[in-house]
């Protein structure tokens, strides 16, 4: 049964709201000062991997529960943790403390990673205009970057006025999404009854899919990209910019400039894929990445944020490429399973590798820590490319395969 047209286009207005709300990170350039005046940079790292392993934990879990009682729902639990979890962090200033946030906050970006990809996508489905996704994930993509570009700057001054304030920012932020998510309308999607069985079973779908037989090469490639990119944004591109100097309101003026000019090349990936396949696109997003941080020993300052602003100029597409390529495979029952799937899959190397990370970087140095982590990216993922490419790897292809039975 399709959503009124009328439905359909509101979903999706409100979905660029929600994203841009999601995306308000006020504390996204300071966060890491936050933390260093309480607890050592290793500690730190720990700390994002107990977070991030609260992430891997839920992961699976929270992405079956939306396709099971629907993608509105979870979007409520959603913002309701992650502005608990937030408004948590703002008042804290010991290590339990952080702990206690982080797992609150990481549980609720679970029911939220995933769970709006498949709910935007959904809602194109549900009216049979999918082919309108390249047009949507793009304006997401910029309305994400728009987000996290203004809440970055003014993050950097919060800083300056109380440390805690980013975080009590973006905490009361996620409760008005909260409000807003409670306006959008359910994607009318095939679906099954949500019992104990149905949702052992829909949890294991996930890895069923992207280990098919026709997925499993472009998955190995995303895993071992994912390892890799999930430390990028993690920890790795934040104790760079600490390294090079960068105080609370500059990282915030890098970061709010990065966010913007990301955001032509995000409306531009509508016009881009229709003349190159996503496929191609998120091969050359995986060598800009690594290309950027092997030279970092070498250069200064001024080159490195050089560098660092034309890789996220690219970012966009190569996540918008990704997000149609993994949307495009997968049938809608499963789809917030199989995202979420993934996005645990490639968290859980750097939840076991992350104080490792730390203890390195510090003992090597972090720059040429970064030379070496993005040499072995490199070295890595090329072969796989060459492979896939060499095969004619086809996503669209992929998804009729899907074995799964509506009860």
């Amino acid at each position: 049964m399709q959503l009124p047209h009328s439905i359909t286009q509101k979903n999706i207005r409100l979905s660029y709201i929600l994203t841009f709300i999601n995306n308000s990170f006020f504390w996204f350039a300071p966060w890491l000062l936050f933390l260093l005046n309480y607890i050592t940079f290793p500690q730190a790292a720990v700390l994002q991997s107990i977070g991030l392993l609260t992430t891997v934990i839920s992961e699976v879990p929270t992405g079956a529960l939306a396709d099971l009682i629907g993608k509105k729902k979870t979007l409520h639990l959603a913002f309701l943790l992650t502005g608990t979890g937030e408004i948590i962090m703002a008042f804290s200033n010991s290590y339990p403390q952080f702990i206690i946030s982080y797992i609150i906050l990481n549980i609720g970006y679970s029911f939220y990673s995933g769970t709006m990809e498949a709910f935007t996508y959904d809602t194109l489905v549900a009216n049979n205009e999918q082919a309108k996704y390249n047009k949507v994930v793009s304006r997401t993509e910029a309305y994400s970057n728009a987000g996290t570009a203004i809440s970055s700057i003014a993050g950097g001054f919060l800083y300056t006025i109380w440390i805690g304030l980013p975080f009590l920012a973006t905490g009361i932020t996620k409760f008005i999404g909260l409000i807003v998510s409670f306006f959008i309308d359910e994607p009318r999607v095939d679906t099954e009854k949500l019992s104990i069985k149905n949702f052992i079973e829909q949890s294991g779908r996930g890895f069923q899919h992207l280990f098919d037989k026709k997925m499993i090469g472009f998955t190995i490639l995303l895993l071992t990209f994912g390892i890799f990119h999930v430390a990028t944004y993690e920890i790795i591109d934040d104790i760079t910019v600490i390294d090079y100097g960068y105080t609370a309101k500059a990282i915030g003026v890098l970061y709010a400039a990065a966010v913007v000019i990301a955001i032509p090349s995000s409306l531009l990936y509508e016009r881009i894929s229709r003349k190159v396949e996503p496929v191609k696109i998120f091969y050359l997003g995986i060598i800009v990445l690594g290309l950027h941080y092997i030279f970092t020993p070498w250069i200064g300052v001024t080159m490195w944020t050089f560098l660092f602003l034309m890789r996220v100029l690219y970012s966009p597409l190569r996540n918008n490429a990704l997000s149609e390529i993994l949307n495009s495979s997968t049938d809608s029952r499963i789809r917030a399973t199989t995202l979420s799937t993934y996005s645990m899959m490639r968290t859980i190397p750097f939840v076991l590798l992350a104080g490792y990370i730390g203890t390195v970087s510090e003992r090597i140095g972090i720059r040429n820590f970064d030379a070496l982590f993005f040499g072995l990216m490199l070295v890595l993922t090329i072969p796989q490319i060459i492979l896939l490419t060499k095969n004619k790897f086809k996503p669209e292809q992929i998804v009729q395969n899907v074995p799964v039975t509506v009860k």
